[in-house]
């Protein structure tokens, strides 16, 4: 996302400056104060090329419009991450979309180097879907694989049963997946005998951990989003699934291991870098309410941006709702660190970890 925006401003930015280029050219020939030549003169020549130039490139690159579509890659740490990509999306309905996406996923040496450096495919090649069906009443999509389903290692299968159920509940109005093979159900995963419900939600989770001391009788699973770093240095969020002790405020319990951090700090990193106490948090109609207090912050400090997408989507992820509204301090006037004001409950953003392909 911040990829295209990026683009977006310096197109808008060259276009800015080609107006501008007449303009000050005029002021330099005829502009006077008081009878004085202007004190603006004309641009030198090899920066008004270099102007044109790029405003050349971005004029052509504009006309260029790209799709995004969000799939779930495996990247070089073994863990399964969003990454929304820029492609051509040549089918309009949903279950086109679901195809064009399921492809993406698979390994295919003609679309592996349009991926993201060190993210890699996770269905394995021969996997292709024969049929795919939605229910748009039910929010259902049913995916038909030709069979039979090719070898993978035991490890692996459980992932790609994560990334096909998260991928495809990233398209509007899906909420469910149903998977069958040469129009079977597929009851379990052929190597790791894994069961595979009837019907399969985002409650099986992804990048599953387990916190030390639970009892799975007794326990539930949330899904927080921390942060790690690609080869080329770009910053991404990862989901992982920890299964904790069950308590009644989901919301709650999901920030507050959030804000505890990774199990895995190895490779991945904390989102929260001060310590920060939850004061109130409440979920009202479609915004869930939260108010945090941080002793370290200094009044009217940036808070981290990455700080603040990785509590709106924790929380949106725990709770449904499809906004966040954040108090800081007892202030909602403040700015992240890329001046993006607080003041209004924040939508859970569309496309995630927008890396350079």
């Amino acid at each position: 996302m911040k990829a295209n925006i990026d683009r977006f401003i310096r197109r808008k930015m060259a276009a800015s400056v080609l107006l501008l280029l007449p303009l000050i050219a005029a002021c330099a020939q005829n502009g006077n104060n008081g009878g004085q030549q202007a004190a603006i003169d004309p641009p030198p020549a090899d920066i008004e090329s270099a102007m044109l130039q790029e405003i050349s490139g971005t004029a052509d690159n504009a006309s260029v419009s790209q799709d995004q579509l969000t799939v779930y890659l495996m990247d070089r740490n073994g863990y399964l991450a969003p990454m929304t990509l820029g492609v051509n999306l040549t089918g309009e309905s949903t279950g086109e979309v679901a195809k064009e996406a399921l492809a993406w996923m698979t390994s295919d040496n003609k679309l592996k180097d349009q991926l993201p450096e060190g993210f890699s495919a996770i269905l394995p090649t021969g996997l292709t879907a024969e049929s795919i069906n939605v229910d748009e009443s039910a929010g259902l999509m049913n995916i038909d694989f030709a069979g039979p389903m090719p070898g993978m290692i035991a490890a692996d299968e459980r992932h790609l049963l994560e990334a096909i159920v998260w991928t495809m509940t990233e398209l509007p109005g899906i909420n469910k997946v149903k998977l069958s093979v040469g129009g079977q159900p597929l009851r379990s995963l052929p190597s790791s005998r894994m069961p595979v419900y009837d019907i399969l939600t985002r409650a099986i989770g992804i990048n599953v951990e387990k916190a030390k001391g639970v009892d799975i009788n007794r326990s539930m699973a949330v899904t927080l989003y921390f942060s790690s770093q690609s080869e080329a240095g770009e910053g991404y969020f990862v989901p992982v699934t920890r299964v904790i002790d069950r308590t009644p405020d989901r919301a709650r319990a999901a920030l507050e291991q959030l804000i505890k951090g990774p199990s895995d700090t190895a490779t991945l990193k904390p989102v929260f870098k001060t310590a920060m106490t939850i004061e109130q948090l409440s979920l009202l109609a479609d915004t869930v309410n939260v108010s945090l207090k941080d002793e370290e912050l200094k009044a009217k400090a940036d808070v981290p941006a990455e700080t603040m997408e990785a509590l709106v989507l924790t929380l949106s992820e725990a709770t449904g709702a499809p906004q966040v509204r954040v108090v800081m301090n007892g202030d909602d006037s403040f700015l992240d660190s890329e001046d993006r004001p607080y003041d209004q409950p924040v939508l859970r953003p569309s496309a995630v970890n927008a890396l350079e392909q």
